[in-house]
């Protein structure tokens, strides 16, 4: 995260809730910094900002609510639309507003940009106040929520047409509205190394296994360890990449059952080669985020798509079956018949990764960063 004590000329309302809202933002950071260097960007957790406490309890009742009732939160994330509760209305004015006037003033910002819906929410208020500040959103799904979409912003950044068109019916005049695509890291638009990746990170220089890469979100956990268990049913086949977050117990016995049961697998919890990953596996197995969707569209790699999570990632999902770039399947069973679809079939495979080129939206973080900049000038 980028200090706020020196100053900034654009301040990004981030969120650690989920890592998507963070990579956006930083990818926006390296889109500005290669068009103008001179200029300066801050990040911050604005809802840690405005209190440790709020943003704790935000993160719980969002993951506990998923663990525990998941339908429920896609029903309330489908109806919540443009209202805010009163509640929710009130803290926004008082603390966020509070929170987000003392960070203009010790950065002296003059671009105001929020990728998550907490400070899309507290930027509305704000510019009603201030109605000469320049404020953004940048969204980071493919379908656009209301709660995320205050009308009276200068600028919108959404992943396509289709997202422009709901922002529209939400009020926003179409003027203010760039299909530029969800920003992501300019790497993926450069040349990648996946014979280093092969040889450095995957130890498989003299193998010529297909590689499948499977990602479950930040926090990894119980599906992700599903989906790994029975695509080791076919290990002989594909060498297995998993990414598992910060679930240190899953990628544990996931590493003890690869070596008890023989499985060719390489048990990651981070990495920064994730764009030379994707470029040199043949197919993602993944939760549908919105960033992690438009990398694999950079890298035209086919998706295999399980367990949305209601409301935000089903339409992700949705999205990317109707590019024709990914698959969504209807139960965790169907992860391995899709996989091997993917793997055995040259013409399944090449349209598949067809549509993932002509879905994907070239350096979407130069394009949303070069917005930002107009708005400052």
């Amino acid at each position: 995260m980028t200090s706020t004590e020196n100053g900034a000329d654009i301040l990004i309302l981030s969120s650690a809730i989920g890592s998507g809202h963070m990579r956006a933002s930083a990818a926006l950071v390296r889109g500005v910094a290669l068009l103008d260097p001179a200029r300066t960007c801050s990040i911050v957790d604005f809802p840690h900002e405005v209190s440790p406490g709020i943003e704790q309890l935000l993160r719980s009742a969002y993951l506990g609510s998923l663990k525990l009732w998941p339908a429920a939160y896609g029903r309330i994330y489908r109806s919540s639309g443009s209202a805010r509760p009163g509640s929710y209305r009130n803290y926004v004015e008082r603390a966020g507003l509070r929170t987000l006037e003392r960070l203009v003033s010790s950065t002296g910002a003059r671009a105001l940009v929020a990728p998550h819906f907490y400070g899309a929410g507290v930027l509305g208020d704000y510019k009603v106040r201030n109605p000469r500040a320049f404020a953004a959103v940048v969204l980071t799904d493919y379908v656009p929520h209301p709660i995320g979409v205050p009308p009276n912003l200068d600028l919108y950044v959404v992943a396509d047409e289709a997202a422009a068109e709901i922002v529209t019916r939400l009020g926003v005049p179409e003027e203010k509205i760039h299909p530029t695509g969800i920003p992501i890291d300019p790497l993926f638009e450069e040349p990648a190394d996946p014979s280093g990746v092969r040889r450095d990170l995957l130890e498989l220089e003299d193998d010529d296994l297909p590689v499948v890469l499977v990602m479950g979100g930040g926090l990894g956990g119980g599906e992700l360890e599903k989906a790994v268990s029975l695509l080791f049913e076919a290990s002989a086949a594909m060498h297995l990449a998993v990414l598992c977050g910060s679930n240190d117990r899953s990628r544990e016995r996931l590493e003890r059952k690869a070596a008890i049961e023989g499985h060719s697998a390489t048990l990651l919890a981070f990495t920064d080669r994730v764009r030379d990953l994707m470029v040199e596996a043949t197919a993602l197995v993944t939760k549908p985020g919105g960033l992690s969707c438009t990398e694999a569209l950079a890298a035209a790699l086919p998706q295999i798509l399980y367990h949305p999570i209601p409301g935000q990632e089903e339409d992700n999902a949705a999205a990317m079956a109707r590019y024709g770039a990914g698959v969504v399947v209807g139960g965790m069973g169907e992860i391995l018949d899709e996989t091997l679809k993917i793997l055995t079939s040259p013409d399944h495979r090449h349209r598949m990764v067809q549509c993932a080129r002509a879905a994907h939206r070239p350096h979407s973080a130069r394009s949303a960063a070069g917005l930002l900049l107009e708005g400052l000038s």
